[in-house]
């Protein structure tokens, strides 16, 4: 036994990470399988996950002396003081409850510890160690599954916490940023921007978002949920950043699991918004476009637009609406989105015989326009508002008005929990309120292709517990319609997104 020495603290990390999505796989089958776990209490889901967890402890101890996770790294479990007996059904109850549910405690008391003994073995007295190897020498595996679960264990642990913590890659995958950041973009968002958020929804498989890769079944269960808590960033969301960030509408799915939408935040919280004839103003005062911002223009011409035409000058079939030619008295209309320079270049090189401003109404569009209210009604894409957006710790008025303005963004994201609608007034746990304090911050997202963008305009606005980062950097970009070499756009590899 002189051999035995304390495990790096990665190795515990990785072996933890291999156990625990032992746990969750089960936990999802389970909670999926079996749906009135969703309709219980987050303190019952949680009981019943210590003490399958406990069951997985003992079990693979007793029968086995390690579990899965230690086995791959090579380490076992023993009692402190006999050093040689496996620690009892009890020491291991003790020893799972320490660890899982006072982790933070546990990683601060390894870390500290010249044996690197945690809280929970020093509590539940046990150690875990593993074989010595000699200097200079790599590990010795005792199987093929030992080495490549030591391999794939340290990248999931690497790729999960660079994921969470930092960097997340990200695609392109519409034309609503269009030209900006383009159909087929890689890109990565910087989640430290603005402050990591905490996961919300714990029982999920790593490097997934709702969806086991290539199947239909769902990768997490909401059978637990963490409340809400992100780190401190190194900025703020200001006016023109382009975010990443959950799609509100979503309500069925837990907030870090809704769709990941990228727009340009053009109004902040406290902001008042309106456009008047395609042009933005924020707080009255109209705003510098986005040099690479879209509309809709209508093309007139006798001839079809060929390929070439169209790789000159940038415009994909995606740029088309309905990716067709349409017949407007006896000449060929393309309704295409454009940038104004790339109008311009039009013009000049005359690819066609008229280029007109083009209105969004004159597509006979049906349908309010968020708040989806009276004021609202005559609103279009392209005459817009004015709308205030809300900041945290503002109070409104709960007049007939801003209730149908803002009655349905309080019921479905400020998080009280008993809040309904009665008429044109509002109740918060059975009483009518006359007044209301926002508890956080929204913002208001408009995709620079102005006429092909579902954003702010259709859904509303963004709560504060639904951003996931800044965009950072493109990687890579793709072009689906061109062959290898020439699909890869060079010029936008490693692109910083400003």
């Amino acid at each position: 036994m002189k051999n035995l020495v304390p495990p790096s603290f990665f190795r515990r990390i990785q072996y933890n990470t291999i156990d625990l999505l032992f746990l969750i796989i089960v936990l999802i089958i389970i909670t999926n399988a079996l749906p009135f776990f969703s309709t219980v209490p987050t303190v019952v889901n949680w009981l019943l996950f210590g003490v399958l967890g406990i069951v997985y402890d003992i079990v693979f101890h007793k029968y086995m002396h390690f579990t899965p996770g230690q086995d791959i790294m090579g380490m076992f479990l023993r009692n402190s003081e006999e050093r040689g007996a496996n620690p009892t059904a009890k020491q291991l109850a003790i020893r799972f409850i320490l660890k899982y549910y006072l982790w933070p405690f546990v990683i601060i008391s390894i870390l500290i510890d010249k044996e690197r003994r945690g809280l929970h073995d020093k509590i539940a007295k046990t150690i875990l160690l593993e074989l010595e190897q000699p200097k200079g020498q790599k590990r010795v595996y005792t199987n093929s599954f030992q080495e490549w679960g030591d391999s794939i264990s340290f990248a999931i642990v690497v790729a999960t916490f660079v994921r969470w913590i930092w960097l997340e890659p990200y695609t392109i995958p519409t034309g609503s940023m269009e030209k900006t950041l383009m159909v087929g973009d890689f890109l990565f968002v910087n989640k430290l921007s603005y402050g990591t958020r905490a996961p919300i929804t714990p029982l999920q498989i790593p490097l997934t978002h709702q969806k086991v890769w290539g199947t239909n079944l769902k990768s997490f269960s909401d059978a637990i949920r963490l409340p809400y808590f992100r780190f401190p960033g190194f900025t703020k969301i200001n006016n023109n950043d382009i975010v990443v960030f959950n799609y509100p509408p979503e309500t069925d799915l837990p907030v870090d699991l809704k769709t990941n939408y990228i727009k340009r935040c053009i109004a902040i919280p406290g902001d008042s918004l309106s456009v008047h004839n395609k042009q933005l103003f924020i707080n009255g005062v109209a705003v510098e476009n986005p040099p690479a911002m879209q509309f809709k223009y209508k093309c007139f011409t006798n001839n079809i637009i060929s390929e070439r035409t169209r790789k000159k000058y940038n415009i994909h079939t995606y740029d088309l609406y309905s990716n067709d030619v349409l017949q407007f008295q006896g000449k060929k209309l393309y309704l295409i989105d454009l940038t104004p320079a790339t109008v311009a270049k039009l013009r000049t090189a005359k690819v066609f015989d008229s280029i007109v401003d083009f209105k969004l109404d004159e597509l006979d569009q049906n349908g309010l326009f968020f708040p989806f209210a009276r004021k609202s009604q005559n609103w279009t894409a392209d005459d817009y508002g004015s709308l205030w957006v809300p900041k945290a710790g503002a109070t409104i008025k709960l007049d007939s008005n801003m209730v149908e303005m803002y009655g349905q963004t309080i019921i479905n994201y400020e998080g009280d929990k008993t809040i309904e609608l009665a008429g044109d007034k509002l109740k918060i746990d059975g009483k009518l309120v006359s007044e209301y304090t926002f508890k956080q911050d929204y913002y208001f997202m408009m995709g620079d292709n102005r006429h092909n963008s579902a954003d702010s305009r259709y859904w509303g606005f963004v709560p504060g517990d639904h951003i996931v980062g800044k965009a950072w950097m493109v990687w890579l970009s793709l072009d689906s319609e061109l062959s290898f070499p020439e699909r890869i756009r060079w010029s936008r590899s490693f692109k910083m997104i400003k």
